[in-house]
């Protein structure tokens, strides 16, 4: 018998915790630079895919034992292709070696890139979202079979440019929602020879020198987010959806002494609109497609950006987990902790119905100051601190490239509780262009300063935030020294 599904394959993941998340969920940015490469759907499986933008560089081949384990006999990681359908415990070894390693503790990266489109029935699909993410973990020895141990990250993209959003304009509904990434921990998994449901078996096709396990996943239970308390978050009160696996891994590669086979992988999945999309009850679902493979070079074998946006957000993320916890974190049970903690639902029952940005579809060239406001044409820090949201009958200002902005019609971002109240009264151009909300981010930077040590990427990361702001809200004053 084939074990449950959710014995192998995880839940797909979501975002970072409220103090750490990167500035406004849609990053307004809109890249000058042409939009990555489109890669084939999974790329032929006989070599490794071609090169690209999203590509993480090649690693030399890890060496077979660690300081921490005395080498086997040769033969010890072998596994035999031709007895994976007949013989359990060869099914479990080798998917054990194409899922993560033979080596208990060894960490081992599943990176992953593709596209996100709402479909909507007799209506034309909407490119929504490039999305590219990964899963590390190890595999733990237990009584009659395997634990993998892993966290996911997922990253929200936009669907040209391939930069990271913090802010999101959705086409659907033309409101401004935050976007809230994928960083499930744990998800874990157990793969035992003999389980409840009989013999360890994850099914395979041979042909050739290819070996294709796959999975398929139909998930319909209560969802975590019921329409009573979350309408504006939750499309049912069932979760429902379908995911479907494959990894491709060489005859070769399991014959090996190595403990470890390489693998492609390709994922489908169909689900729901996103609870951070605040669709409600909007007919339609999300259709997602992906592929990617194993890196054997563990954290430090992913892109650049996917590794400085990791470290910069939620490190811990850089390394597998080391202890079996549960329940596994889902984007729906993230999402319901962060609407918890924001008071929504409110205490006395009543759903929270926050307010929403708008934003334009392009920015202004200069941004004029408004009357609006009787403040000063310029402010120092230490005027701007008296803006800080304290005060309910003044207006909430933070800086923006040496820019003050009114954001006082955003309280859904800004006010005493939300995420984003900590960049009130203060210089918010490193947190917003870094992604860390933390106090040291937002430490007294001179402008012009921050300006000479910041890169090229991040100085036009910093431009396109001061764009934003301007076409979305008061420019009421400047900063000085």
């Amino acid at each position: 018998m084939r074990p449950s599904a959710t014995a192998f394959v995880a839940p797909l993941p979501l975002p970072p915790r409220p103090v750490h998340a990167a500035p406004h969920p849609s990053h307004p940015n809109r890249s000058p630079l042409p939009p990555p490469r489109r890669r084939t759907a999974v790329a032929h499986l006989r070599t490794p895919p071609r090169p690209s933008p999203d590509t993480p560089e090649p690693v030399p081949p890890r060496k077979l034992h660690t300081p921490h384990h005395n080498p086997p006999a040769s033969n010890f990681f072998r596994v035999d292709p031709d007895r994976l359908q007949s013989d359990p415990e060869q099914n479990l070894r080798g998917f054990v070696k194409t899922r993560g390693s033979l080596i208990p503790g060894e960490q081992f990266v599943f990176w992953w890139v593709g596209d996100i489109y709402g479909f909507i029935n007799e209506q034309p699909s909407k490119h929504l979202f490039s999305f590219e993410g990964y899963s590390i973990g190890r595999m733990i020895r237990v009584d009659g079979g395997w634990r993998m141990l892993t966290r996911e990250v997922g990253i929200y993209k936009h669907p040209r440019t391939g930069r990271i959003l913090h802010l999101w304009e959705n086409p659907y509904t033309r409101l401004t929602n935050k976007c809230v990434h994928v960083w499930n921990d744990p998800v874990n998994q157990q793969f035992l020879l003999n389980g409840s449901r009989g013999p360890f078996r994850v099914p395979t096709t041979t042909f050739g020198d290819d070996i294709y396990w796959h999975a398929e996943v139909f998930l319909n239970y209560k969802s975590p987010l019921q329409r009573s308390d979350f309408p504006q978050n939750a499309a049912s009160d069932i979760y429902q959806s379908a995911e479907m696996f494959q990894f491709f891994s060489k005859r070769e590669h399991l014959l090996s002494d190595q403990p470890s086979a390489d693998c492609n992988i390709s994922w489908v999945r169909v689900g729901q609109w996103l609870p951070w999309m605040e669709m409600a009850d909007r007919p339609g679902h999300l259709i997602y497609h992906c592929r990617g493979r194993k890196l054997s070079g563990a954290f430090s074998s992913l892109p650049h950006h996917v590794q400085r946006y990791v470290m910069h957000t939620k490190p811990e993320y850089s390394e597998a987990p080391t202890n079996f916890t549960s329940p596994n974190e889902t984007s729906w049970t993230y999402m319901k902790k962060l609407l918890a903690q924001r008071g929504a639902p409110r205490a006395d029952g009543r759903a929270a119905h926050p307010e929403t940005v708008h934003i334009s579809a392009a920015p202004s060239a200069e941004p004029k100051l408004t009357n609006s406001q009787k403040l000063p044409a310029t402010m120092s820090r230490e005027q701007l601190l008296a803006f800080d949201g304290r005060e309910a009958t003044q207006p909430m200002l933070l800086a923006v490239d040496g820019k003050i902005f009114d954001v006082s019609s955003a309280k859904r971002h800004y006010a005493a509780g939300e995420t984003y109240h900590c960049l009130l009264g203060r210089d918010a151009s490193w947190a917003l262009v870094s992604g860390d909300l933390s106090d040291n981010a937002l430490r007294e930077h001179n402008v012009r300063a921050l300006r000479e040590r910041l890169d090229a990427q991040q100085i036009a990361d910093l431009e396109h935030w001061a764009a934003f702001f301007a076409n979305n809200y008061p420019h009421v004053s400047r900063l000085v020294e």
